[in-house]
């Protein structure tokens, strides 16, 4: 009797600690939501910049520097983020061995200074899971040596094991509370998977390789964090769309003509075909929609291309039955000015291979930027304040028609200026002088204060229209919290180089319907440190290559 009488006390004080033990663990799940409770405002269009990864003088000031744009989206492409940088050594009996410091030191620094939506570009680039890859180009060949090119895995064990790769990264940065890096502040929940591949230089395989590689992914992503989203590889489309959207005919008759308009030893003679191959590695690997969640496109052209690409990702989608968000990457990239005879591709060819080169007298103005000195009959100082003039009014450009055409979002390039890159004969030159901030880490460009003052202005919004109101006028209408605000800018189709700006004069009621607004023009100079917004009570306003701000 005894004896029962302690078993049953005992089977009383088990069931008190297993109940205890089980409210413990429901506490730590709570705490876990709380974590990551605080809400992320949910704007209709994510503002972004790129790309998360090491810098000169310390990542750490310059991230802080940047915190203050009000951008919260960035993306990770740099060193770390790879199969390879994860996992240099295969398994040893099973048994993975991973190598997260970069990452979680990068992340964890973004987080803090208030990036909280990371975007991760997922790599297969592993020197020991994807075999010997024998690149066949300059580009290939520089980024083999780097060990940036990706390619199918080589067996299905190794298939196997870059699918261990991809669920045990999600897993660590997914937020639910199993494996999590600690101290991790917001949840990663977009997943890149490979960047560009349809060109050759970042993948070596087919459309079709990338097509198993990616369901593989997205078998990894979705099991490690189902709220996690896969985002398609990157898309580049070069200048195609630069003077507008283009039918499959009107591409097609171009790409024809290359080897025409070109002479033989000129690079764009013979890059019809590899172009037209680039475009159907695009539209195959948009035919997969059960295996990615976004589309990604790069800017590396004039922002007047946005509406043409955006439209040609879309018909894709529409042939194949479906609509998904899409992003704008390495927007920003191409600002420098080229003519048609220096730029993009190499010192023997252009920025432009199918459209008009923007600039008129880009080569001399690169030259002059590029040596810091005058030349030409141009001063150096007078050059460098329009060209930052200049970014600032394309970067504002480039964001107001992506919102207009109701993309997800964009990543703007980038932190600091890559100098090194104006020593390269190839694309690098075009993203050399792209930088926000100056080399010291603290004196902001006029772009900067302009994307800041953009986000300060729209935000917000909840709708965009595009107005129509004469051929050299653009003109968006956005509702933000309830109240119209206008941005507005003259377009002579010519872009403007130093002392060419062009203007217009135009009643204000053309754009608003009313006589009297607030004006607020973005910041083109250095020595401009406060938005200026002044009252306008005349009818008419005047309109230059500069956008405003009109409410």
């Amino acid at each position: 009797m005894v004896i029962e009488k302690k078993q049953g006390q005992r089977r009383k004080m088990n069931k008190k600690r297993y109940i205890g033990l089980f409210m413990c663990f429901i506490g730590l799940i709570i705490m876990a939501a709380i974590v990551f409770a605080e809400p992320i405002p949910e704007n209709k269009f994510c503002f972004g910049i790129e790309y998360l990864m090491p810098q000169p003088g310390g990542f750490n000031d310059i991230i802080n520097v940047y915190s203050e744009i009000g951008a919260v989206w960035s993306k990770f492409n740099g060193p770390g983020t790879g199969w390879n940088d994860i996992e240099p050594t295969p398994p040893v009996k099973g048994r993975h061995t991973y190598s997260w410091d970069k990452v979680d030191e990068i992340v964890l620094t973004a987080q803090r200074a208030g990036f909280k939506r990371l975007i991760v570009v997922l790599k297969s680039n592993s020197r020991w899971g994807v075999g010997n890859i024998k690149p066949s180009g300059p580009l290939e060949r520089l980024s083999a040596s780097r060990g940036t090119v990706s390619a199918l895995p080589d067996s299905e064990q190794n298939l196997k094991h870059y699918q261990d790769y991809v669920f045990n990264f999600v897993e660590r940065y997914d937020g639910d509370g199993r494996g999590d890096l600690p101290g991790l502040l917001y949840p990663i929940l977009d997943y890149e998977i490979e960047t560009e591949a349809q060109h050759g230089v970042y993948w070596h395989g087919t459309a079709d390789d990338y097509v198993i590689l990616l369901k593989t992914a997205y078998e990894a992503v979705k099991k490690a964090g189902p709220r996690a989203r896969v985002i398609l590889s990157g898309f580049a489309f070069f200048d195609i769309f630069d003077e507008g959207s283009r039918n499959e005919e009107e591409i097609a008759r171009l790409i024809d003509e290359l080897s025409s308009r070109y002479p033989r030893g000129d690079i764009r003679h013979k890059f019809g075909e590899k172009f037209r191959a680039q475009l159907d590695f695009n539209a195959r690997i948009l035919k997969e929609k059960d295996y990615f969640d976004a589309v990604e496109f790069h800017l590396l052209s004039y922002y007047k291309s946005i509406p043409g690409i955006v439209a040609w990702i879309r018909g894709q989608m529409a042939k194949n039955g479906y609509e998904k968000p899409i992003w704008m990457g390495d927007a920003g990239a191409v600002i420098v000015p080229c003519s048609d005879k220096r730029g993009f591709l190499s010192s023997r060819s252009t920025y432009t291979i199918f459209s008009k080169a923007p600039y008129e007298n880009g080569d001399a103005l690169f030259e002059i930027l590029r040596a810091v000195q005058d030349k030409h009959g141009l001063r150096y100082q007078e050059v460098r304040s329009w060209f930052e003039a200049e970014q600032a009014r394309i970067l504002v450009k480039s964001l107001v028609l992506a919102m207009g055409e109701g993309i997800e979002g964009g990543n703007w390039w980038t932190w600091k200026d890559v100098p090194q890159l104006l020593k390269s004969n190839g694309t690098g030159r075009s993203w050399a002088l792209c930088g926000l901030i100056d080399d010291d880490n603290q004196s902001k460009r006029p772009v900067f204060h302009s994307y800041k003052l953009l986000i300060q202005k729209l935000g917000a919004f909840s709708s965009v229209e595009k107005l129509v109101i004469r051929p050299d006028i653009n003109a968006y209408k956005f509702i933000v919290k309830g109240k119209p605000v206008y941005v507005a800018w003259h377009d002579s189709g010519i872009a403007q180089s130093p002392g060419q700006s062009k203007s217009i004069r135009v009643g204000l009621p053309l754009i608003i319907g009313k006589e009297t607004a607030l004006l607020t023009p973005i910041i083109t100079s250095r020595s401009q440190t406060v938005f200026q917004e002044d009252m306008n009570i005349s009818r008419d306003i005047v309109l230059t290559e500069t956008p405003v701000f009109i409410e």
